[in-house]
């Protein structure tokens, strides 16, 4: 029987708990022991693998730095990769490097750091954190009045971006850097279509324009499995909004026949040759 690790912050396993489960499961049948670890920001990786020695981790917390030390230090295979973590787990990296480096098309992204002058930037924007996932903090700002208000509520580094098309996405779900399903996420009370947030659901099939962009997004950033949210530009064109690392399934469990589970531990046992 091989080892692996399941990493997730304290936070995420309550409400993870029935996806856990079925990931150590699934993980079974193939012969491997996953076990769950409870990982936190400021725990020192040293540390926690001192007496751990596992084949392989899934990494699911968020925390860059624990798929650092397993690839450069242990040289254990991490899913996602600790590149995948460092940049997905920032939107603005994600916009530096995606958008900016590389011209994946974005809506235009403002970082206001501690000492950084507001931009006379137009009206309305989102405000958003730069390490948020969930639609958790993001917030519509409509007028000059919103936005002093957000500047002097919120801590910095925030995100101020240009708004696309609100109340729609599609969160393209990515295994083994191809596309695995679709979700079109819609609200008509509130401009974030999150299905948390109590966004309509409805599995769809990616056209050929957002195949062809998530396509563009792998090829540069090879994912194993994550969720890559596509927003519609005025012009009727896909931009990226962003990419989950630690993905969600439930829209995928409702709404599908998948298994979303079971999927990603082959698909890992087979990349390391189980």
């Amino acid at each position: 029987m091989r080892n692996g690790l399941l990493l997730y912050a304290p936070e995420d396993i309550r409400r993870n708990t029935w996806f856990i489960r079925e990931l150590c499961q699934n993980a079974e049948l193939e012969g491997v022991s996953l076990r769950l670890c409870a990982v936190q920001a400021d725990q020192s990786p040293e540390e926690f693998f001192a007496d751990a020695k596992p084949d392989l981790v899934l990494n699911r917390s968020r925390y860059k730095k624990f798929s650092e030390y397993c690839e450069e230090i242990l040289r254990i295979p991490v899913y996602n990769s600790a590149r995948v973590t460092a940049v997905t787990g920032s939107k603005f990296r994600t916009y530096q490097i995606l958008g900016l480096q590389h011209g994946i098309p974005m809506a235009e992204t403002w970082q206001i750091g501690t000492d950084d002058p507001l931009p006379d930037l137009p009206l309305p924007l989102v405000a958003k954190p730069d390490d948020g996932h969930g639609g958790e903090g993001v917030t519509w700002l409509a007028d000059s009045a919103a936005l002093e208000a957000y500047v002097q509520q919120t801590p910095r580094p925030f995100l101020l971006q240009k708004p696309v098309r609100t109340g729609w996405d599609m969160r393209i779900y990515v295994l083994g850097s191809e596309i695995y399903s679709a979700i079109l996420r819609t609200s008509d009370t509130d401009f974030r279509s999150n299905f948390s947030l109590g966004g309509r659901v409805q599995a769809v099939q990616p056209d050929a324009c957002a195949a062809a962009l998530v396509r563009q997004i792998t090829e540069i950033l090879p994912l194993d499995f994550a969720g890559v949210d596509l927003l519609r530009a005025p012009d009727g064109c896909y931009v990226l909004g962003e990419i989950e690392d630690a993905v969600g399934c439930r829209m995928l469990y409702q709404e599908t026949a998948l298994n979303p589970a079971r999927d990603l531990i082959r698909y890992v046992c087979r990349k390391k040759g189980y």
